[in-house]
């Protein structure tokens, strides 16, 4: 009887954990490229979503966030229109073999990280600036003056 309750618990739990993380942090599923195969696509859900932290200035945006284990070259920041997408990934490849003792050992781990912010409008996008340092990955994003191109239309 207790073991049910229990079990019951954790689901319950569960489901509520899941609730709440479809309501604030519910994005769209995006299609990636999969730059080992050619045309094939798999979904964000490949992926862990990294720690990350958000200030903000008068005069820029700084974004943290936390990608251990990653080199420079596996990073790839993209910005299109007032989406900004941070895609990390590594791949691992270990093959041993020794034919004296008779064994062939083959390891292969992979690891992937995907985030993806709405910026606003205010942003200078051509002056971004991303470095990596200690398995963090510091950007900062400049602000400009934005002008709204709103226009108020005289009804006759």
């Amino acid at each position: 009887m207790e073991n049910s309750i229990w079990k019951e618990m954790r689901r319950m739990r569960n489901r509520m954990d899941s609730l709440f993380d479809d309501f604030f942090y519910s994005e769209p599923k995006y299609l990636l490229e999969d730059s080992n195969k050619k045309g094939s696509v798999i979904t964000k859900d490949n992926y862990r979503a990294p720690l990350f932290d958000i200030s903000e200035t008068d005069k820029e945006y700084k974004i943290a966030l936390e990608i251990p284990g990653s080199k420079k070259e596996d990073i790839k920041v993209n910005i299109n229109d007032n989406n900004l997408e941070i895609k990390v990934e590594h791949k691992k490849e270990d093959k041993k073999e020794d034919k004296e003792k008779g064994y062939y050992s083959y390891r292969k781990s992979y690891c992937g990280y995907y985030r993806s912010f709405t910026l606003p409008q205010n942003i200078d996008s051509n002056n971004i600036d991303a470095e990596y340092k200690e398995g963090v990955l510091q950007l900062v994003i400049p602000k400009k003056e934005f002008i709204s191109s709103q226009k108020l239309i005289d009804v006759k």
